[in-house]
């Protein structure tokens, strides 16, 4: 078994993933909750009670301990960490000591109610090597029509057996993938930021994702061959990026603009053949986007060239960003809370003009960083393809045309400035959409 190192300071006290993990569950709940009366209540669905749940269940009444019938979700169809859920979590959760059996979707569920309850901590049993969301305080819900962060202490115990882990569908795994190979562009994304004084790198929490990215991202072929280096490395890439959420309590360490691509996609309800792709297959495709464009503005044009293009662009002003709120999102439940974000990140008057010059200034700096921060694009499209990952708009049920409308859209979601924000600065973004959008045609 392997003990994976958690910084001081953080909500969670052990997280570990080996073989037979699962027979020491119950030493784990004794240790987390000594002299504890109150009874455990197993969380999980269909799928996760079979391969982990039903297993735990009667590990943990073998061991004396005080086991409450599970909570079920049932294993069709496939369901998704939404408000009205947590609401129906409460009254079984209450009063009871929670242990989630699952992956994303379920942890998410169980970290908040545990939160809204005023539970002192909750245990999860990882199903998947599918989300980095484990160990990361927040959970990702679906709130009044918009996908948002909704606080709440991360797990105390985070437990991950190889046998149930080599169970999970091998999409889930390529999901996961794609999800800590995010961390790249979200990487860039921070230079940029960084660059222009809207987000100060954090040399801990960059360190704790970035020091051993690409370490955890090699030979993915060997990952789909079941090769248990590989799972353990996925995994505690993941789970690393999650302390580093919980480090910063904010998710700019694990997110940039490739998240915001699959926010804005959850919250449009896409779908392909009738199914809305996972998470890390939103993301995957994000993320390619998200490399993409930083390559045309950072990697692909020298700053003079980039200064040329922009010498004549205007300034977004605030009555045209209005408009593509309503263009882009009108209409929508979420307009207003877009109209919002977008304008308070909007530089006005000199300020603007400041950003630009800014933007220009760095420019060269922030491309060497690049050069050797990112994944090549053909590159990480090959990685994402060799595991099935989708690598086009037509794979998660979109078409090219999409990726202006998106483009916009994904940025007008959350008050983070990423390379959709600099290319608004610069005044580039219908020219840089325009230049990449051969790349996502299947």
């Amino acid at each position: 078994m392997s003990v994976l190192p958690i910084p001081s300071g953080l909500q969670t006290r052990l997280c570990i993933i080996g073989d037979d993990v699962l027979q020491e569950i119950p030493r784990f709940v004794r240790e987390t909750w000594p002299n504890d009366t109150l009874p455990i209540r197993i969380v999980a669905d269909g799928n996760t009670w079979r391969v982990a749940g039903e297993k735990l269940q009667m590990l943990l009444q073998a061991d004396g301990l005080v086991v409450d019938t599970p909570y079920l979700f049932p294993a069709e169809p496939p369901f998704h960490a939404e408000y009205p859920l947590v609401e129906r979590l409460r009254e079984p959760l209450k009063g009871h000591r929670p242990i989630a059996v699952g992956s994303g979707t379920i942890n998410d569920l169980v970290k908040r109610t545990t939160f809204e309850l005023g539970i002192d901590g909750y245990l999860c049993c990882a199903t998947a090597c599918s989300v980095d969301g484990y160990t990361s305080a927040g959970a990702a819900i679906t709130k009044d029509g918009l996908k948002q962060t909704l606080a709440c202490p991360a797990p105390l115990v985070i437990a991950a057996d190889n046998a149930v882990l080599a169970t999970a569908p091998f999409e889930m795994t390529a999901a996961g993938y794609a999800d800590l190979a995010a961390k790249v562009p979200a990487g860039g994304d921070w230079f940029i930021a960084d660059a222009v004084g809207q987000a100060p790198l954090n040399p801990v929490a960059w360190g704790m994702v970035q020091k051993n990215l690409q370490m955890w991202l090699e030979a993915p072929e060997e990952l789909k061959a079941g090769d248990a280096v590989r799972f353990r490395n996925l995994f505690e890439g993941l789970a690393q990026t999650g302390f580093a959420m919980q480090y910063m309590k904010d998710s700019r360490p694990a997110s940039g603009a490739e998240h915001l691509y699959s926010h804005c996609w959850e919250m449009r309800d896409i779908r392909k053949d009738g199914v809305q792709p996972s998470h890390g297959f939103k993301v995957a495709v994000g993320t390619l986007l998200t490399t993409a464009l930083q390559e045309e503005v950072y990697l692909k044009m020298t700053t003079d060239e980039l200064s040329a293009l922009v010498a004549d662009l205007p300034y977004l002003s605030e009555e045209v960003r209005n408009a593509q709120v309503t263009e882009f999102l009108g209409g929508t439940i979420f307009e207003e809370s877009a109209r919002k974000v977008s304008l308070d990140k909007l530089p006005k008057g000199e300020a603007a003009v400041a950003r630009r010059e800014l933007l220009l200034d760095t420019h060269a700096a922030v491309a060497e960083k690049l050069r050797k921060q990112l994944i090549p694009f053909d590159e990480l499209k090959a990685r994402f393809a060799s595991l099935g990952c989708p690598t086009s708009f037509e794979d998660i049920g979109l078409t090219p045309e999409y990726l202006r409308f998106t483009t916009y859209g994904a940025g007008m979601i959350r008050n983070r400035y990423t390379i959709h924000d600099a290319m608004l600065d610069l005044g580039i973004t219908d020219i840089i959409c325009q230049r990449i959008q051969d790349r996502f045609a299947r």
